[in-house]
């Protein structure tokens, strides 16, 4: 589908096919030969297009520049060297032209077809632009972002490239404004990367991020918008809650617990294998031998979940929830020098298209984020909450799954619940509704995967080690190509 611009020369022919239904007038001196799509949704696809062919060689500046797309009031901000009429308004989109300096050597080009082009402001550039003293009237739109929306811009892009990347951005913006005369928006920069860096300024930061980044404990506002998502959703919903099992029950779920987890996590030993691990210490030497570290991770993994001084606890308060994990993380993982035990991340991590909290972000994320675990009224929906907040932070360079079911378990052992397994032929279920949960917001899939997990605990037998054995061989517990005994079609509605 493609849109026509009129021409003196072409409109006999462009009049002739719109008298024999083959184009629509969209606006004037503007045609298509999509009869179907809205006239909204076809400017705004070709908008790029329909911008190069009215004002060719202009700049997308302002808001636009940042936002990369239509503005929330519709609106698309060009700048031109020259006065033109300041608005041409189109279906579904207002072209806001502003008088301002040509584009310039760091401004991106875009080739628009039939020789045409635009420009889009560099990051300094739309900075100062955004700085610019911009009034809407009435109901209109400014052409800046609010104070809130710029900071949300930077904030976004220093989680990603540090302090490093703001201070590049004011001095290339130092060039630019010397050039423009914009010496009030310069001096304007010039306080805000002095207010984030928690210095004396007379900027006044206005959001609890960035105001938390200045006092140099900066969190990652897009993971507390997330958990806030999941929170709403496990507030909502009731779970079955699961009795504390019988006490001689405790080592078998253990040893169940830790061999399942750390195989979720690549841990790959037979369940025979971890049996003498974990119970047979002279035996267990050959296998230590061949692989000490992944021994001795389902080990202490195994003795956190059966210690009763640790497998329980919740932290108080957020300086406890810190000190807790990183004492989990040094026991399960002190033979893995390599990663730092007990010590936060340095360096970024992410598992497929799930991209973790940045390091610098870490410490804050979670303290921002889990007390909001202890307004769900239900065990069960406080654990989940935890867990998907230490999995979605993952403070650790690794181990971080097992630390989060950890904590998941910590927080249904506390109240006199059972703890959750999650077998072999659940971890495509598993990650798969976590990384739902990540890339879409889409809480869904979680709390049905959850709902049917709580539900297959509920079956699991535990009365001895040969019986468990025997059912997890019977039901494809052990199999990774298990199809998770059904869960993921359910979450999906397909008939099982």
């Amino acid at each position: 589908m493609a849109i026509i611009f009129t021409s003196t020369a072409r409109n006999p022919e462009i009049l002739r096919a719109v008298k024999a239904g083959k184009l629509r007038k969209l606006a004037s001196k503007l045609y298509t030969d999509d009869l179907t799509s809205s006239a909204e949704e076809i400017v705004r696809r070709h908008r790029l297009e329909i911008a190069a062919h009215f004002y060719p060689g202009a700049l997308i500046s302002h808001r636009s520049a940042l936002e990369g797309n239509v503005s929330p009031g519709g609106k698309l901000h060009l700048t031109l060297p020259n006065a033109v009429a300041p608005v041409r308004k189109l279906p579904g989109l207002e072209i806001r032209i502003w008088r301002g300096p040509a584009p310039q050597a760091d401004d991106a080009r875009t080739p628009v077809g039939e020789g045409k082009e635009l420009f889009t402001s560099s990051q300094a550039r739309a900075v100062l632009e955004n700085l610019q003293i911009a009034r809407a009237h009435g109901n209109d739109e400014a052409k800046t972002l609010s104070t809130a929306g710029l900071e949300q811009w930077l904030d976004r892009y220093l989680r990603i490239f540090g302090i490093g990347w703001l201070d590049k951005l004011r001095q290339q913006a130092e060039g630019l404004s010397a050039g423009f005369g914009w010496d009030r928006e310069q001096q304007e920069l010039n306080q805000l990367v002095a207010a984030i860096k928690g210095k004396t300024s007379s900027y006044r930061l206005t959001t609890e991020f960035m105001r938390s980044r200045a006092q140099g404990k900066p969190f990652d506002p897009e993971r507390m918008t997330l958990f806030g998502t999941l929170h709403a959703r496990l507030a909502a919903e009731r779970f079955v809650e699961l009795p504390k099992p019988p006490s001689n029950e405790f080592e078998n779920r253990a040893f169940w617990e830790a061999y399942f987890s750390n195989f979720i996590e690549g841990t790959k030993f037979s369940v025979e294998e971890a049996r003498v691990i974990v119970y047979d210490r002279e035996a267990a030497k050959a296998l230590e031998k061949k692989r000490p570290e992944d021994a001795h991770d389902i080990l202490e993994t195994y003795r956190l979940i059966n210690d009763p001084k640790i497998s329980g606890e919740v932290p108080k308060d957020k300086t406890q929830l810190l000190e807790l994990l990183k004492r989990r993380h040094a026991r399960m993982m002190a033979s893995r020098s390599a990663i730092e035990p007990g010590v936060f991340k340095t360096t970024p991590n992410q598992f497929g298209s799930r991209m973790f909290v940045t390091p610098e972000l870490v410490a804050e994320t979670l303290v921002q984020g889990w007390p909001a675990a202890h307004d769900l009224p239900s065990p069960t929906a406080r654990a989940l909450y935890v867990l998907f907040l230490i999995a979605e932070v993952h403070p650790f360079n690794d181990g971080n799954g097992r630390i989060s079911r950890l904590a998941m378990n910590a927080e249904l052992e506390a109240v006199g619940q059972a703890r959750l397994i999650i077998p072999t032929s659940l971890r495509s279920d598993y990650l798969t509704v976590l990384e739902a949960l990540t890339v879409n917001s889409n809480p869904e899939p979680f709390i049905t995967f959850s709902r049917n997990l709580i539900n297959l605990n509920s079956r699991l037998p535990f009365g001895s080690f040969e019986q468990s054995l025997k059912y997890f061989k019977e039901t494809g517990a052990l199999d990774e190509q298990s199809q998770g005994f059904g869960i993921l079609p359910a979450m999906f509605g397909a008939k099982t």
